[in-house]
């Protein structure tokens, strides 16, 4: 009796153990909800930890029934998670993360996103300004913590991150316009010429049978 019983305290004791060992995996979760509770934004980082929407919402609506009295930063424990969270206006911002974590990283992850939001929504930190830049907001989660790792705690590197993501998708979506533009030249199988710039662009389409090729040429010189 005695010999099976101690494998599975010595395996018991060395769990506990390493679930107190440091992991880089420090979020558990982020979400921001309104001054009535409903979510705006969350990203659960552990996908065991509440896998259901039911189970998140019912684990948001118990953090905000017992902090959204707080007028200032706060640390609570929650459902055995450790949260800090930040008040503004008409908002909440929340960190989760396991009950061994350190309070100071998780509010250094806090403080980062609000301030960087801050800058985002030019201080204008409430529900409808929020709300009109969910893309932008997005962004700067996503360069903070990257599942559940934190990339980030300087909202100066944060913002200039964004920005140049944000430079990006810009230049994609001016790449996608040309690209629609050339297909439905080449669509409609004509010769036509547009002024775009300062300069004159001619987009020539040839068909041979069922083969059709297209070229655009500008001032005589071939560039596509």
């Amino acid at each position: 009796m005695t010999a099976q019983t101690c494998p599975r305290q010595h395996q018991r004791t060395t769990m506990e153990i390493a679930s107190l060992e440091p992991s880089l995996y420090t979020v558990k979760a982020v979400f921001i909800l309104d001054n009535d509770g409903n979510r705006l934004l969350s990203k659960y980082y552990d996908t065991e930890l509440y896998p259901s929407m039911k189970e998140q919402k019912n684990f948001e609506k118990n953090v905000f029934n017992k902090t959204h009295k707080a007028d200032t930063d706060e640390i609570a424990f929650v459902e055995g998670m450790t949260i800090v969270y930040k008040c503004s206006i008409d908002l909440f911002f929340y960190v989760v993360g396991s009950a061994q974590e350190n309070e100071l990283m998780l509010m250094a992850v806090l403080n980062c996103l609000f301030e960087s939001l801050g800058q985002i929504l030019r201080k204008n930190v409430e529900r409808r300004c929020l709300l009109d830049n969910m893309d932008g907001v997005f962004l700067v989660v996503d360069e903070i913590i990257d599942g559940g790792v934190i990339l980030e705690s300087d909202p100066q590197q944060v913002i200039q991150k964004v920005n140049y993501r944000v430079r990006q998708l810009q230049s994609l979506t001016v790449s996608t316009v040309w690209m629609n533009t050339w297909i439905l030249i080449w669509g409609q199988y004509l010769k036509t010429q547009m002024t775009i710039g300062n300069g004159d662009f001619y987009f020539q389409t040839n068909r041979r049978g069922d083969c059709v090729s297209w070229i655009v040429v500008e001032s005589d010189n071939l560039y596509v």
